[in-house]
Order: C-alpha cells, then structure tokens, then sequence
C-alpha cells in the first residue's frame, strides 16, 4: 500500500485479491502517535478533550467520569450507528474501510495500532460490515456510515463475509476466523467515527466508472453517426482549436480516430446534422472537463487526514487539536453535484440519437429499426425507457451541497449533505449506462433489424458490458 493513492488504485484495491498492510515506518508512527496521546492525557487528565473526556456534538461541556472510558467508546459507538435503508454495495462499504485504514495509518489519529490492524484483517479477508446507505449529512463526516464498520469492529454489527451474501454477526464470524473484536480504549470511538468514507469511496466509485462511460459514449457516438451520415467538419482540428477547451478537443480527436478506424463515410446530404450529432465534441467535452476536476479532489480526499481530534508534532513535542474541520464534506458535494448535471448532460443527448436512429423521418431507415414493421414493434419502446431514465436524472440531479439543516442543537449548524450527493451521482450514473446501453443496441441493429424480443435482457447484458469496460477492450465493439 503506497503513500500516495489514486482512484484508480484505490477502486482495484477494493475490487481486487490484493492484501494491504502497514509498514514499519507507519506502524512506529502510530505506536509514538498514541504514546504521545496518551502522555497528554496523564500530564492533564482535568484539561476537557473533546470527544476523548467530554460529550460530543452540543454535549461537548459534558464530561465523562475516569472511570467510564471504556463503556463511553462503545456507548459513542451505539448511538451513531442509526442507519436507515438497504446496506451499501459491498465495494463501497470495502472502499469506506479502505479510506479510514488510509486516514488512521498516518499517525495522526488517537487510535491504537491493534484495533487498527483488526480493521485491516477485515479488509483483506473480506469481512465487510453491513452499512445502511442513508443517515449521512456529510457534516462531521460520515458519522453514521463509519459507525456501523466500527459497530462491527467491536463485535456488535452484523457482515457479509466472501462471496457470502447472507448477513452473519461479526462476533461469530470473528470466532470462526480466529479474530478477536475489539475492546476500544479512551479516544477511538472518536478516531473511528470521524471521516469521509462514505463520501470518498462513492466518489472514487463514480469517477474510476466515469472514465469508461465518458469513452464509451464517445465510441457508441461515434458508430450511430457513422450510421446516420455526417459531417466530417463538425470534429476537424482545426475547427475546435478556435474554442480549446480540452475535453472539446480531446472528444474531437477520440471521435476522429474512431470513425477513421471504422471507415466512416459521410452520407447525409443536409446542409448541416442535428446538434445531437455535431455537438458530441463540445457535450461530451464539458462532461470530461467536470471529470478532470473531479478525479483531482477523489485523489486529495483519498489521501488525506479528515479526523477530529487529532495529535501534531512540533518540534517532537505533541498537542491535541480539538477544532479541526477537516471532516466537512463540502468539496465531495459540490464536485458529486456537477458530475451529477454533467451525466445529465451526456445521457439526455445520448437519448437524442436514439430518437434520430428510430425515427424513419430522420434516419431513412426502417421505422424503429423493425424486421417487419407492425407485425415486429422493434425498439420504440426502449426509447420509453431512456426517456424515463433521463427524465429521472433531471429529478435527481437538484444540488444537495445547496442544502443544510442544522443539527446538534446548532452546533453544527452548516451541513454539506454530501453523503446525499454521491449516493444520487451514483444512481445518475448507472442510469447513464442503461441509456447509452439502449444506444448502442439502436445503432446495432440499424445494420440489421431484427425480429422482437424481451429487451430488457439485452440492454442489462449490454450496461453491464459497459460498466466492465467490455466497450473499450475491443474496438470492433457495437
């Protein structure tokens, strides 16, 4: 496990056999980190430490007798854990491990290295805890998602362990893999529940899958104007060199070097094509332009510290910081938000030319791209279906970083609702995959229609193909 990491690697980390484990260095950093705690608190047990001795939230002046710690850590545990709905994907509950294991090896945290190499043994042996998907205002991070992987942690939640799909209780499933749940110790309660897990795992999700939709949906583009006839003017060079925006100008190029590959030749006799086809270079652009900022704050947010209280070291002497914001998720928001409009973007023109392949008016081909036309309904409606996932991405996409209700009894009092944002991003984005799935099939079988069938068999297979990559593994694809 490197220093630094990408989204890409952190996604094939969370998909893939690989084991993680701590260093030397990172290990020694975490022993005199909580060595250094733990001094701290001897020195000046009267001093209030937020979350360590006192209440947490509005009950911050409370403070908890000496003699509780213990029963606090897992009290503080309990009571976050009030997730509401279905469990998360397992990849996005193993990705929110994945960032709080990245967050705790650097040392800066209260917590202790056994409990944090327990969390560790769950990722690699794949004993994922169960996490409700709603609950998360993304204000003091994920609170309640980091809550139920710790509920786990101490032998309390329930998990899903290998490939099995039936939900065990950790404690046994603990048991029967010779590990034991951890006894938490004064100030990790705290260090577990602070973060942007939640936040950061979708979004390293949403942007690792963005990159093969974005291709994808150039390359099915590409063969339905191909298709339809075009004008090879729309994608020269030097026409978008007069507006270099780069996701235009790398849309452009991507276009070309496609149809030049399929040996596409202009057939429609029209002045000018309709903006669903000469368009694709700036649309599919400005998606890629949010995705570039987008992939820039993921590969931040993976590798860095968002834990409140924290140790500092200066000049080898340490102190406890109390104020840190760093959990806030406003950043996760805003850019979850504009990928969010963005794959509206990508999706509605994407609908558009399916409207132009089934339309006989506009395309020359049969209507609807039916064998026998009346007697076979061909795929007219599937165009009802990515008009309703369109139309559905346009609900969904209403910011949630503009939003903020105030919890705590006002003491936090400005929420980012990022857990909000990148849960709807993801379900925006898997609706982007169904439409450009329906495209794909529309510009298939305008080369040969067919008699009906059931569709919706194909369009899964095909928007699994796509989330996989399947698309851009073999350029005879489509």
């Amino acid at each position: 496990m490197t220093d630094e990491m990408n989204y890409s690697e952190f996604v094939a980390l969370c998909r893939g056999e690989e084991k993680i484990a701590l260093t030397k260095e990172e290990k020694d950093r975490i022993r005199e980190c909580r060595k250094a705690f733990e001094e701290v608190l001897r020195m000046d047990a009267e001093r209030p430490y937020y979350g360590v001795n006192t209440g947490v939230g509005a009950l911050l002046n409370k403070r908890v007798p000496a003699n509780r710690m213990k029963e606090f850590q897992e009290n503080l545990i309990m009571s976050h854990a009030c997730g509401i709905g279905p469990a998360l994907e397992n990849e996005i509950a193993k990705g929110m491990m994945l960032h709080m294991i990245l967050n705790l090896k650097k040392g800066c945290s209260l917590i202790r290295l056994s409990t944090l190499e327990l969390l560790i043994e769950m990722f690699n042996r794949d004993i994922i805890p169960r996490v409700p998907g709603k609950g998360s205002l993304g204000a003091s991070g994920d609170l309640i998602p980091q809550a139920h992987i710790a509920l786990a942690l101490i032998g309390r939640g329930d998990v899903f362990c290998g490939d099995n799909s039936m939900l065990l209780p950790s404690e046994s499933v603990f048991q029967d893999q010779g590990l034991k749940a951890a006894g938490l110790e004064v100030g990790e309660a705290i260090a577990l529940l602070n973060g942007t897990g939640l936040m950061t795992s979708y979004l390293a999700f949403l942007v690792f899958q963005a990159d093969i939709l974005v291709e994808t949906a150039d390359t099915v583009a590409a063969l339905t104007t191909a298709i339809l006839g075009y004008d090879s003017q729309s994608f020269e060079d030097q026409l978008h060199s007069l507006r270099p925006h780069p996701g235009q100008i790398a849309t452009a190029l991507n276009l070309r070097n496609i149809l030049k590959r399929k040996n596409a030749e202009r057939r429609s006799s029209l002045v000018q094509d309709a903006y669903s086809l000469r368009c694709i270079p700036q649309v599919h652009g400005a998606f890629r332009e949010t995705l570039y900022k987008a992939r820039d704050v993921a590969n931040i947010e993976i590798n860095s510290f968002g834990g409140n209280p924290l140790i500092l070291f200066e000049a080898k002497k340490p102190r406890i910081v109390q104020g840190s914001g760093n959990f806030h998720g406003q950043i996760l928001a805003q850019t979850a938000d504009s990928l969010s409009l963005a794959l509206c973007g990508l999706a509605g023109i994407s609908e558009r030319r399916i409207e132009r392949l089934l339309n006989d008016k506009l395309s020359g081909l049969p209507p609807f791209l039916a064998k026998i036309g009346g007697l076979n309904t061909g795929l007219m409606i599937a165009q009802y279906a990515a008009a309703a996932l369109v139309s559905e991405n346009k609900t969904l996409a209403h910011p949630a970083s503009v939003d903020s209700i105030p919890v705590s009894a006002g003491q936090e009092d400005f929420v980012s609702m990022g857990a909000w944002a990148v849960r709807k991003a993801w379900e925006i984005l898997k609706n982007t995959e169904y439409v450009i799935a329906i495209e794909a099939l529309c510009a298939s079988q305008a080369s040969q229609p067919e008699e009906d069938r059931v569709l919706s068999e194909d369009i899964e297979k095909t928007r699994r193909l796509i989330h996989e990559g399947g698309f851009l593994d073999d350029e005879t694809n489509c």
